[in-house]
């Protein structure tokens, strides 16, 4: 761990066998590889006290002593201390100072640290007035409250209060025992181990789900909340009743896997909703929704809208009428105009076309993942994952690049800060690349935006068995060339209908026989390098067991 301590400078007899320290002064109004002797102990206290909250993590300290040869802080001072670090790429920067001065140059330097992945630290005001930098938004405030037993408590998004009852000043020390400036250097050490065993996490991402510390940037100034759709809402707020269009998609379902206010489905043939928990025949819910997995355009039934009169009905999917899909999440809810690193592990579901079991994959990788305790962030274009609490986003029929892929990346990004979860599961919708002049799906561009967006590592890809063997090929090295770590193959039990090649509502699919697909089965495997898949192997857990061993 590499940590700045901008101060007023580390006496040389302070040492520590599990740290390094490398000092710097002003020269001027620049900064140089030199040691100068403090002119106080502020320093060298800040640095003790953060070198005993870090206990045994290795740690190299810059010491950047700021003080002007009179002795004076001066912002500028301050601006050269913190682009020194940036420059010496440390990890943590404490300042355990501060000026009553608004400096927006000062604030930039926070941002551009922010922006490298540094936190920065910083003590507030001993007399409960402005002192900058940790009056930023961009910048953890530290204070003392000597009242509270934790040992680090939020106060606000951008503030955290340490506990000194401990803190014991040797020998004729200047400060109080309460003062924000050890607080402030205390905060640094707990936080050096937190980062330290954990390298590869986002510092940003472990405050923010262990201490629910939430800051902004200057540069692009949004909220680092979730957004919610307003059906999200609805399904929070209501119980809800569920009708479900082909009725086989709720026949299949599990429904002790729903979304908790999922209360009662729809039986097509009694024409009467029925409770999910004892099947008896129920109207004692809040609100209808019907959902369309169809590709063709639907009324709403006449004897839900003659039967159920009293009810609100909400309408998700292709309906005549109803843009039920503007109630859905969109990719445009999430503006961005820069991308960021995600941590966890993502797993893609594609297919070479629509109709070869997508969803049928996510939805039974999803709940084993649950089953096993993991926490996966499920996004899919398919309106029946609202049934499962699937972030569900309505399917962009215009993409403008590289807007779409700014945006997937922030939601996904927001989520990971906003959840604490294990890894991803996205059904990437349409198709990995055009099939024809007229089933262009959006010519593969979504799933580009994906590649681009998500650092993808492993992509499931849904094929047909009548593959084109080199057409595959082809595409497998596209995923390839774009990061993809591991490329597997599900062969679906369906296979394309050639005589709807030229369909404009998208291509159909029909279901091949037992002798067919082993034969197709064999082919691929003989001749790909691939792991192969079959259905089968979906529904008896092999696929996922297979995915759990290349995460672990």
């Amino acid at each position: 761990m590499n940590i700045a301590i901008i101060d007023t400078g580390i006496t040389e007899e302070a040492t520590y066998s599990n740290c390094k320290v490398k000092h710097f002064s002003m020269s001027g109004k620049e900064l140089v590889n030199k040691y100068q002797k403090p002119v106080d102990d502020h320093g060298t206290e800040c640095f003790k006290e953060l070198m005993e909250s870090a206990g045994n993590v290795e740690l190299q300290i810059l010491d950047l002593n700021i003080l002007e040869d009179k002795g004076n802080l001066e912002v500028e001072s301050i601006i050269r201390a913190i682009e020194k670090a940036i420059e010496e790429r440390v990890d943590l920067i404490n300042i355990s100072l501060g000026v009553m001065d608004y400096s927006k140059e000062m604030y930039d330097v926070c941002d551009k640290a922010v922006c490298n992945n540094i936190v920065v630290v910083s003590a507030a005001s001993h007399t409960n007035t402005i002192s900058f930098p940790a009056d930023f938004n961009n910048v953890i405030c530290v204070k003392v409250d000597q009242s509270q037993t934790e040992k680090i408590k939020k106060v606000d998004d951008s503030t955290l209060s340490v506990s000194m009852r401990d803190f014991i000043m040797e020998g004729d020390g200047i400060f109080d025992f309460s003062s924000s400036s050890l607080a402030s250097a205390r905060l640094c050490g707990y936080f050096s181990g937190e980062f330290a065993y954990r390298p590869l996490d986002d510092k940003y991402k472990i405050l923010s789900h262990k201490y629910g510390i939430s800051l902004y940037s200057g540069a692009d100034s949004y909220s680092i909340l979730l957004k919610e759709s307003s059906l999200q809402r609805v399904l929070q707020d209501n119980r809800v009743a569920v009708v479900v269009y082909p009725s086989s998609m709720l026949n299949k379902s599990d429904n002790s896997f729903f979304h908790k206010n999922i209360i009662a489905y729809f039986d097509h043939k009694a024409g009467k909703f029925y409770s999910i928990r004892d099947n008896r025949e129920t109207k004692d819910f809040d609100l209808i929704l019907i959902i369309n997995t169809s590709y063709n355009d639907m009324a709403i039934p006449e004897d839900i809208k003659r039967n159920y009169k009293g009810y609100e009905v909400f309408c998700v999917g292709n309906f005549l009428n109803v843009d039920g899909n503007k109630d859905l999440q969109t990719i445009d809810m999430y503006k961005s105009t820069e991308l960021s690193v995600l941590d966890r592990p993502v797993i893609a579901i594609a297919g070479l076309c629509s109709g070869l079991g997508k969803w049928d994959v996510q939805l039974s990788l999803l709940k084993k993942m649950k089953e096993d305790g993991l926490e996966i962030g499920a996004v899919s274009n398919n309106p029946i994952g609202l049934l499962y609490d699937i972030n569900v986003f309505a399917f962009p029929n215009k993409l403008k690049f590289p807007d779409v892929v700014y945006s997937i990346n922030r939601f996904m990004y927001l989520y990971e800060i906003n959840r604490d979860i294990d890894a991803w599961l996205v059904n990437i919708g349409g198709a990995i690349d055009q099939i024809n002049m007229l089933n262009t799906y959006n010519f593969g561009k979504f799933m580009d935006a994906y590649l681009s967006a998500a650092n993808i590592d492993i992509v499931l890809l849904c094929i047909n068995p009548s593959v084109d063997i080199d057409f595959l090929k082809l595409e497998v090295a596209y995923l390839y060339k774009h990061g993809v770590e591991k490329v597997i193959f599900v062969l679906s039990h369906n296979d394309i209908n050639a005589t709807t090649m030229d369909y404009k509502d998208g291509l159909q699919t029909y279901y091949v026989d037992e002798k067919k697909y082993n034969l197709a089965f064999e082919y691929l495997k003989e001749n790909m390098e691939e792991m192969i898949f079959g259905v089968r192997d979906i529904e008896n857990g092999r696929l996922y067991d297979y995915i759990i061993e290349i995460l672990s």
